[in-house]
C-alpha cells in the first residue's frame, strides 16, 4: 500500500459571491465570497490528477452573451489574471499537460470552467451526472447550472464514465458504494448524491496515515456538516433533490462525529485554503 500514497494539495481558482444565508441555514443575510476550490492529487505511479477546476476565464467568455450572462448576474465571480488552476500549475513549474486525468465531481459550472485548460487529461465523471445537466434545451442547461462550452469539443471522446466499471471499493461511513480510481485504494471515487445528481466525492489516503475526503458541494461549508446546518429552502431551486441533500449532509454530520480524525473538505469553504499531505 505504501506506494500508492498520494500527495494532496488545495487550490482556489476564483470565486464568486452568495448571501451567507442562503449557503447556511439562519446565518445572517449578507455578502459572502466563497472560494471554488480545486484539489492536485499527486500518485507516485498514476502521475497528477485534479479533482475540478474551479473557476476560469473560459467562464467569463461563455456568459458574455445573453442568456447564460444571468449565471454571472446571479453568482458574481471574481477571477484575477493568472489565477486558473492551470495558471498556478504553470507558476509551479508544472505544465497543464502533465496532468493525466481531471475527475469532475459534477457539472455546475464553477467546478469544470477550467476543464479546456488541460488538453492532455482523461476526464472522470458519472454519466448520471453528465446525463442530468446535458439534456434540453440551452436554456434548460442553463438552469441547471451547465454551460456546455466550458468542456472541450472532444470531451465525449476523453470521458471515462464510471458506470462502465464495477465499484468495487468500500466507501466511507454511511456511503458504502465506491469506485477505485487506482487500484490501490489510494483514491476512492464516493457518490454523494443531492445537491447534483451522480455527484462525486474523494476518499483519499494520504501520506502518513491522514485521510482526506473531498466532498465538492455535498456540504458548502465546514459549519454545514459539522452543525449539521443545510442551506436555505431556496437553495433547493439550484438542487437536483433537495431531501436527498439533506440526508447526505446529514450523513457527513454523522461521519465527522464517528470518524474526527477523517479531514472533510467541501468545495467552497473559505477556512480550507491551506496545502494537504
Amino acid at each position: 500500500m505504501s506506494e500508492g500514497r498520494v500527495t494532496l494539495t488545495l487550490g482556489v481558482a476564483g470565486a464568486c459571491q452568495h448571501p451567507e444565508g442562503m449557503v447556511l441555514r439562519h446565518a445572517p443575510w449578507r455578502a459572502a465570497s466563497f472560494p471554488a476550490m480545486y484539489a492536485l492529487i499527486e500518485h507516485p505511479r498514476e502521475g497528477l490528477t485534479l479533482y475540478d477546476t474551479g473557476y476560469a476565464e473560459a467562464f467569463l467568455r461563455e456568459t458574455s452573451p445573453f442568456p447564460a450572462r444571468l449565471y454571472r448576474w446571479l453568482t458574481p465571480v471574481t477571477l484575477g489574471p493568472r489565477t486558473s488552476a492551470a495558471a498556478q500549475l504553470r507558476a509551479r513549474g508544472v505544465d497543464p499537460r502533465e496532468v493525466r486525468r481531471v475527475v469532475l465531481s459534477h457539472f455546475h459550472a464553477d467546478h469544470i470552467a477550467g476543464a479546456r485548460d488541460f488538453t492532455e487529461a482523461r476526464f472522470v465523471a458519472s454519466r448520471e451526472a453528465y446525463a442530468s445537466v446535458s439534456a434540453g434545451s440551452a436554456f434548460a442547461q442553463l438552469v441547471r447550472g451547465f454551460l456546455p462550452g466550458l468542456l472541450p469539443d472532444d470531451f465525449l471522446a476523453r470521458v471515462d464514465f464510471i458506470e462502465a466499471r464495477d465499484f468495487n471499493a468500500q466507501g466511507v461511513g454511511e456511503f458504502h458504494r465506491g469506485f477505485d480510481l487506482f487500484g490501490d485504494r489510494s483514491v476512492t471515487l464516493i457518490g454523494l448524491p443531492g445537491h447534483a445528481a451522480g455527484q462525486l466525492g474523494a476518499l483519499i489516503q494520504g501520506a502518513e496515515g491522514r485521510r482526506h475526503l473531498l466532498v465538492a458541494d455535498a456540504a458548502w461549508t465546514t459549519a454545514s456538516f459539522k452543525d449539521n446546518r443545510p442551506s436555505h429552502p431556496l437553495a433547493g431551486l439550484i438542487m437536483d433533490a433537495p431531501s436527498q441533500a439533506r440526508t447526505t449532509l446529514a450523513g457527513l454530520h454523522r461521519l465527522s462525529q464517528a470518524d474526527p480524525a477523517l479531514d472533510i473538505i467541501p468545495s467552497h469553504c473559505r477556512f480550507r485554503l491551506s496545502a494537504c499531505a
